[in-house]
């Protein structure tokens, strides 16, 4: 085992820092040698964490067995993706990273329980049938059972989460996600970065301070029904596929999906970045325009997509994908100039993937139009999803009997933030 001080060093003050600042994270009264004011203390800050970033980095490939870049070990050769480092005490996942990783790296899941099989859980609950999945029956021997039904183990309700990330449009877009392991996480975010100035020699240094505030989340009840016919349930084998697993992760995807984008935030639903305070809303006319060439009074092209990416960049963010009804995509694939050749999306657009979905609607009413729909643009990371690390099951054993169908009742608990409202652009009123 490799011992590393000053990655412990530099956590130890970095942690003395944040507990003398408070839940407020106020810097006033923090003392840190030879930094006096809020700004060179929040500088100090950015470089601990830096150093941090650093260490652990070294640290992680020394532990993994890989090498390092240079002689002197400070350069670590490349993981690759995200996902092949080590998450241990990272209270956030960005693209490319796993809650299953992250519940193993925690100290969530042993070694042991790796490999269980969502499906052949589900049909020995079912069917009390535990033939070849004597690891899913110690599993759940093990687990707790209430009134409301099983708690899925632990690895196993990693699992779940994960096909269902799979299959979340916002997650391909690149959606932060956040692994809650209580009712309510709070997560600092950064709200101004101040100025920087030109100063002369002898002058005073003017205060540009950063200011900072939270985002909290806390969980809320997502009950989803997940229903399939008798022959499907009994003919899947769950050595082969995750046919069972994989339709309780669409069920789940789908209304995250719907809630990140469109939720009301009224009570208990999230609230998604259409109603999210500081989001740019761009509407179409009156009565919403119909996607057509050549552009008119009721009529767009190709031009409100790169408006709408541009008004993100304008707000100093980074477009990386754009999420649409299919309906919309059709349509703008579909245009055409005066000599019926298809017009090709403008070069503007080329890295920012157009990813759709049915969870946005093509039948909502502007004005007179009853067919209208959205297009969603934004820097998807700082977008958040915290989800609660639990995860229940309730099989209904009579309900839908008569209809020769399985059900179930499956409970997590998630909740959405938007860490910079200024990421994103909404249009709404678009036709097809």
């Amino acid at each position: 085992m490799h011992s590393f001080p000053a990655l412990e060093s530099a956590r130890a003050e970095l942690k003395r820092i944040l507990d003398d600042a408070g839940p407020d994270y106020d810097l006033t009264h923090v003392q840190i040698k030879n930094h006096h004011s809020n700004a060179e203390k929040v500088g100090y800050v950015r470089k601990l964490n830096d150093e941090i970033d650093r260490l652990k980095a070294v640290a992680d490939t020394a532990a993994s067995g890989y090498g390092t870049e240079s002689g002197d070990g400070t350069r670590p050769l490349g993981y690759g993706s995200q996902g092949a480092r080590n998450m241990k005490g990272s209270q956030i996942l960005h693209k490319g990273q796993s809650f299953t990783n992250w519940l193993r790296d925690n100290g969530s899941v042993e070694r042991a329980e790796e490999g269980l099989s969502f499906d052949k859980y589900i049909k020995g609950l079912a069917t009390g049938n535990w033939k070849n999945a004597e690891a899913e029956k110690k599993a759940l021997s093990e687990g707790t059972l209430t009134a409301g039904g099983h708690l899925v183990p632990t690895p196993l309700a990693g699992s779940i989460i994960d096909l269902a990330r799979n299959q979340m449009r916002v997650a391909q877009a690149g959606a932060t996600f956040v692994p809650m392991t209580a009712q309510t996480l709070k997560i600092p975010r950064l709200t101004g970065e101040g100025t920087p100035g030109w100063r002369a020699e002898n002058a005073a240094i003017s205060a540009a301070d950063m200011t900072f505030d939270s985002v909290t989340f806390t969980a809320r009840s997502l009950n989803r029904l997940v229903t399939m016919s008798v022959e499907l349930f009994e003919d899947s084998d769950p050595s082969a596929s995750d046919v069972i697993a994989n339709s309780f992760a669409q069920q789940i995807a789908l209304e995250l999906d719907r809630a990140a984008l469109r939720g009301t935030g009224s009570a208990p639903e999230p609230r998604g970045v259409l109603n999210q305070s500081g989001v740019t809303l761009t509407t179409h006319g009156t009565n919403g325009s119909v996607i057509g060439s050549p552009p008119a009074a009721g009529t767009m092209g190709w031009e409100f997509a790169v408006q709408a990416a541009g008004a993100v960049e304008n707000n100093n963010f980074t477009p990386n994908a754009q999420i649409m009804a299919p309906r919309t995509n059709q349509s703008l694939s579909l245009l055409r100039d005066t000599t019926n050749q298809y017009i090709a999306p403008p070069r503007y657009l080329d890295n920012i993937p157009r990813l759709t979905t049915k969870q946005v609607p093509t039948n909502l009413t502007v004005g007179s139009s009853s067919d209208c729909s959205e297009v969603y643009t934004g820097q998807w990371d700082m977008l958040g999803v915290g989800i609660r690390t639990e995860f229940r099951i309730e099989f209904l054993r009579e309900r839908y009997a008569d209809n020769g169908q399985y059900a179930f009742l499956a409970w997590m608990r998630a909740d959405v933030q938007c860490f910079q409202p200024g990421a994103f652009v909404v249009d709404t009123g678009v036709r097809g």
